[in-house]
């Protein structure tokens, strides 16, 4: 009995967006969530200046980088990419306060340094940061957003395939950034990048969208937790 028990534990398959192995040393899985957040705000910023761009080349660009970077690096960090998945599994006991604050302030730091590449590489130089204050379309608009990334992201951890997440997230990002005002930026590490951006935001722009994002975060793993009241 305990043999197959074991051997039965051995072969479940792993789940998106959490690593397969969490011996791996915190410095390994941090980097991967700094590389990965880079590349995704080049993707970002990048899809933005390239000239005779549109709003749907831009999106296909995004979203076409998300899915390409989770299928890389999600089996070593779980490819969050996301402060917002993150905070979440730590907030519902899935990963270590240590693990979470790595991974936070590596995407916070990719998510900067992936800005300031795009700007060199396109020769423009980032704005300063206003202080306009955002509207309540504006809110509700990344408040919907990232309820709505953070649903599909929760919903497809409970997948038996870990191919499904990539996939799943990616498209609905495409379908959010064409239909949302805000362009759906719903990631905490993506609003602070915006910050280093040749148009800039303003900073109590991005305090807000970040407020409202974790928040859009926490009632999608509420409802998710609800849905499947079946636990995983």
């Amino acid at each position: 009995m305990g043999v197959a028990h074991l051997s039965a534990v051995r072969t479940l398959p792993p789940k998106c967006f959490v690593e397969d192995d969490g011996t791996v040393s915190l410095f390994r899985r941090s980097l991967a969530e700094g590389v990965g957040t880079a590349m995704l705000m080049i993707a970002v910023v990048g899809s933005g200046l390239h000239e005779g761009g549109s709003q749907l080349s831009s999106a296909m660009a995004i979203a076409g980088s998300l899915i390409g970077l989770i299928l890389a690096f999600g089996a070593v960090s779980g490819g969050h990419f996301n402060p917002t998945i993150t905070l979440i599994q730590w907030m519902s006991g899935r990963r270590k306060l240590d693990c979470t604050s790595w991974y936070v302030a590596a995407q916070a730091a990719g998510g900067l340094a992936g800005a300031l590449i795009a700007c060199t590489i396109f020769k423009k130089t980032p704005g300063t940061p206003g202080i306009d204050i955002p509207g309540i379309s504006s809110l509700a608009s990344e408040g919907l957003a990232s309820f709505g990334l953070m649903t599909i992201v929760f919903c497809c951890t409970r997948s038996t395939s870990k191919h499904v997440g990539p996939f799943a997230v990616g498209l609905w990002l495409m379908a959010a950034i064409l239909s949302t005002p805000t362009n759906s930026i719903a990631n905490p590490a993506v609003a602070i990048a915006l910050l280093a951006t040749p148009d800039s935001a303003s900073a109590i722009s991005v305090a807000s969208f970040v407020a409202v994002q974790i928040a859009g975060g926490g009632l999608a793993a509420w409802t998710v937790s609800t849905i499947y009241s079946n636990g995983d």
